[in-house]
């Protein structure tokens, strides 16, 4: 350094000389001098942070962390509820009930009561069922919070040439007994989702047929039971509503349920409507005619030989299918099986 500036700075001076003169003390010097200004800087930050935090203490909020200070602001909404609101009730005493809290009442489904139910007025009183009833099934109120249980309608009509009466169970449970040949069973209320149908013989009981079926909610089946290759086949025809019926109309199809028959034709006189080739296990489309007596005429689509004849009345807002069963080239000869569809059911189901 320049003279000048130690003639300025004597005790500058004298340190510089002492340094060249002994430089280990003057680094320990250094050093302390050092240690003191860290410990003094320490005590005024610690100073300062108290000083801070009592002067923030009424005017901000700190984090739960203890580090970082939130500014309160007019605006800032206060953490909870307000006074008297929300607040846990005292001891002994009952709070307000929330949504879905206490028993749920379960939904009853509403089913015909009685062993069967007739459709439509008119029974003959001479023991005989009428065209169309329903069995309902058992209902048993769960427990707990179960979701509401579905339901479908299931008939079944025999036309299985050279086979006895039989026995129909769902599952486990018997649903039917001794359905002869030619018969076609009451519609029957049984719950949605999957069905093992089993068929037996009455007398000796094997089982002569299983198959297993998914019925959705709503759905209206006739199983009918056929001839099949290995034996007896079961066949569902959806019960369809009958589409833009007509008031003063019935609706009406022809199904041909003969394994071995060919093609057949079946003409409606006098409503002119004609099925044409219905072949075995086709279901064809409702047609509208209107109310009254109509004459069925069947014959062979090729050869146009007759087969057989019948009439039926036709009420106005009814379903109605004609079932064509039988063995082409032996006993029983095919007949005719006229049913009433699931137009009877409202205010049943």
């Amino acid at each position: 350094m320049p003279d000048r500036y130690y003639d300025a700075n004597p005790e500058s001076k004298s340190h510089a000389e002492t340094g060249r003169k002994n430089p280990e003390k003057t680094m320990r010097n250094y050093r302390i001098g050092m240690n003191l200004n860290l410990q003094k800087e320490r005590e005024l930050t610690a100073s300062q942070m108290e000083e801070e935090e009592t002067t923030r203490e009424g005017s901000g909020r700190r984090n739960v962390d203890g580090g970082v200070f939130l500014p309160e602001s007019p605006d800032t909404p206060s953490f909870g509820p307000p006074p008297g609101e929300n607040l846990p009730p005292a001891s002994g005493e009952a709070g307000p009930a929330s949504p879905g809290e206490g028993p749920v009442p379960l939904p009853t489904p509403s089913v015909p009561g009685g062993t069967w139910m007739p459709i439509f007025p008119g029974n003959t009183g001479d023991g005989s069922w009428p065209p169309i009833a329903i069995y309902p099934i058992p209902i048993v109120p769960g427990t707990g919070t179960t979701l509401p249980q579905t339901y479908c309608t299931i008939r079944f009509l025999h036309a299985v040439t050279g086979q006895g009466p039989v026995n129909i169970s769902i599952g486990e449970r018997p649903v039917v007994n001794q359905l002869q040949y030619g018969e076609i069973s009451s519609y029957l209320i049984e719950t949605s989702g999957l069905k093992r149908i089993r068929i037996t013989d009455p007398r000796t009981r094997p089982i002569l047929a299983e198959q297993v079926f998914w019925f959705n909610e709503g759905d209206i089946y006739t199983i009918a039971l056929v001839n099949g290759m290995d034996g007896i086949e079961m066949f569902p025809i959806p019960d369809v509503r009958c589409r833009n019926q007509r008031r003063n109309a019935a609706c009406v199809r022809a199904i041909n349920l003969s394994f071995n028959a060919p093609a057949a034709d079946v003409i409606l006189q006098p409503a002119g409507i004609n099925f044409r080739d219905l072949r075995f296990k086709v279901v064809p489309p409702y047609r509208q005619v209107l109310e009254g007596e109509q004459e069925f005429y069947v014959s062979e689509t090729i050869s146009g030989a007759a087969i057989f004849q019948m009439g039926e009345w036709m009420e106005a807002g009814r379903m109605y299918t004609l079932y064509l069963i039988g063995d082409a080239y032996g006993e029983p000869e095919i007949s005719g099986v006229f049913t009433e569809d699931a137009s009877g059911l409202e205010g049943y189901l």
